[in-house]
C-alpha cells in the first residue's frame, strides 16, 4: 500500500443508512481541515433490468426510465440536504471554496463501484462506515467494507455508524 501524506482528495462512500449524517459530517470536516476535495459517493441497486422483467408489460418504457432517473435525483437531493444541514449548524466551518462532488452510481457490485470511483477521482483516502453491531459483524465489517479493505491500495478510514 502506498500512503500519500498529501491528501488532496477524499472519497466518502455512503450507503445512506441511519447514522450516515454523522459520518458525512466527519468526512466534510476532515476534507475541510486538509484543504482536500471531497467526493461523496453512494451506490444504489441496479433496478432498471429487474423492473423490465417485473413490470415491463404493465408500464411503458419511457415511464420506467423516468422513474429510475428520478430515483437518482432523489438520492442526490438527499445528500445535498445532508451537506446543507452540516453547514447550517457549522457556518464557521464552511471553507471559502468548498469542492464537493456528489456521485450516484447504479450497480450491484458496491466494492467495485467504490474502487472504480476512487481510481477515477484520484482519491488519496477512502472513508466508509462500518456497523460493528456484534462480534461477527466486528470481525467481518460488512461485505462491502471487507471487500474494499481487501482490494484497495489506498488508505481507508472506517468510521463507526451511528449518531455518536
Amino acid at each position: 500500500m502506498s500512503c500519500n501524506p498529501d491528501i488532496r482528495t477524499v472519497l466518502y462512500a455512503s450507503d445512506l443508512n441511519d447514522g450516515c449524517e454523522a459520518a458525512l459530517a466527519c468526512a466534510i470536516g476532515l476534507a475541510n481541515r486538509l484543504g482536500a476535495r471531497l467526493l461523496v459517493l453512494t451506490v444504489i441497486d441496479e433496478q432498471r433490468e429487474r423492473s423490465l422483467i417485473d413490470i415491463d408489460s404493465h408500464v411503458p418504457q419511457p415511464m420506467l426510465d423516468q422513474y429510475h432517473d428520478d430515483r437518482v435525483k432523489r438520492v442526490l437531493a438527499h445528500i445535498q440536504a445532508q451537506i446543507a444541514a452540516f453547514y447550517a449548524v457549522r457556518p464557521d466551518e464552511a471553507p471559502a471554496n468548498p469542492i464537493i462532488e456528489l456521485i450516484v452510481r447504479e450497480g450491484d457490485d458496491v466494492p467495485k463501484a467504490i474502487l472504480d470511483e476512487a481510481a477515477h477521482g484520484n482519491a488519496d483516502l477512502i472513508v466508509m462506515t462500518s456497523e460493528g453491531k456484534g462480534l461477527l459483524s466486528s470481525l467481518l465489517f460488512g461485505g462491502a467494507v471487507q471487500e474494499v479493505m481487501r482490494r484497495t491500495r489506498k488508505p481507508l478510514l472506517l468510521l463507526p455508524a451511528g449518531e455518536d
